[in-house]
């Protein structure tokens, strides 16, 4: 019987769920921790506010047999100040608590991702690699690094995982590129449009990328906890595309047109097409009548419109053992969209 106990802190996100379903099916005991009443699972949840130190200590009993932390929690804000000074707190004030509650914890394994290399400011080094130099700070996720960096000297062992462009189910999540695709070719369908990828010629056609199924994440997070890996690593499918490579079968899968590349606001556009879905979800019997709850456009215009390369080396986490990056990105997003549908999440 394994007698490690994870606890798993944003656990109702993507990838939080991805690493849920990785622990539970190796036998780990689990408990997951969020904001909500309930968790995402059948796993014991703790009900507690990251940033309020006194909903922590009220759950001490419940933290004390805690061995590993996998942290996957995230507060966005605009402010990359505010971000980093609040996502530090989180994370701080919830090994804080596990430590007053004097629990045998060893192991720290967080998610950074593209955001840690600066993806999110349009370009970056590539292919990019897990010492490279920072950009100018602030960033929440060197917040993280610092901190973990500080509790070696207490004994604490950690691991960074570096997704990019996580890809699996969620609801109600910021960055869902894969439900993004299926709710744009839902509505191409609905409205007798071409698939056209909604973002210029050059990111269509020249920039190369990569993206992160939660499979894979989730193995990671599982092979990190059981084989002591420290530091940081980066992980992928293990391939990298260009979206006009992919597009067509994307395309296809909806039995469309794939038309031209088209630069258009998603953000803008959904929001206007909000009633179609609405009759669309209603005719069909969908589970979600809100398309903002399946995935918000914002993240699209971000992706779609990166003009130079954006993809991560993925040779340290291979060199130190890890199996898993062998998926082809295509089939990932195909599945994906497959799953969506058996949720009944698109028609």
């Amino acid at each position: 019987m394994n007698s490690h106990h994870v606890l798993i802190a944003g656990a109702s996100g993507v990838v939080g769920l991805a690493a849920l379903e990785a622990f539970l099916g190796a036998g780990w005991a689990v408990t997951t921790l969020g904001r909500a009443p309930a968790g995402p699972g059948k796993a014991p949840h703790i009900s507690a506010d990251l940033l309020d130190p006194e909903s922590l200590a009220s759950q001490s009993d419940a933290l004390k047999g805690i061995t590993h932390l996998f942290y996957a929690a995230l507060r966005p804000n605009a402010d990359p100040g505010i971000e980093a000074d609040e996502n530090a707190a989180m994370l701080e004030n919830l090994v804080a608590a596990l430590r007053r509650a004097a629990a045998p914890l060893e192991r720290l394994i967080f998610v950074q991702g593209g955001k840690v290399y600066g993806a999110h400011l349009g370009v970056y080094k590539t292919p990019a690699r897990e010492d490279d130099s920072r950009h100018f700070p602030p960033n929440l996720y060197f917040r993280h690094e610092d901190f973990a960096r500080a509790q070696e000297r207490e004994g604490l062992k950690w691991t960074a995982l570096r997704p990019d462009i996580v890809i699996g189910p969620s609801l109600g999540s910021a960055m869902n590129l894969g439900n993004l695709i299926g709710l744009y070719g839902t509505l191409c369908r609905e409205t007798n449009t071409a698939m056209q990828f909604p973002g210029p010629e050059e990111a269509y056609r020249n920039t190369l990328v990569n993206i992160t199924g939660t499979e894979v994440l989730g193995e990671a997070a599982l092979w990190a906890a059981e084989n002591n890996r420290d530091g940081a690593f980066n992980i992928t499918n293990g391939d990298v595309f260009r979206w006009c490579h992919v597009w067509p079968r994307l395309a296809q899968w909806f039995g469309l047109d794939v038309g031209e590349p088209q630069p258009i606001s998603l953000a803008e556009r959904l929001h206007a097409l909000r009633p179609v879905w609405a009759r669309l979800a209603a005719r069909d019997g969908l589970a979600e009548a809100d398309p903002d709850r399946i995935a918000p456009g914002a993240f699209g215009d971000f992706i779609f419109h990166v003009r130079k390369d954006a993809i991560f080396d993925v040779t340290r986490a291979r060199q130190a053992g890890f199996p898993g990056m062998t998926r082809r990105s295509d089939d990932v997003l195909l599945a994906h969209l497959d799953s969506m549908r058996a949720r009944r999440l698109i028609p």
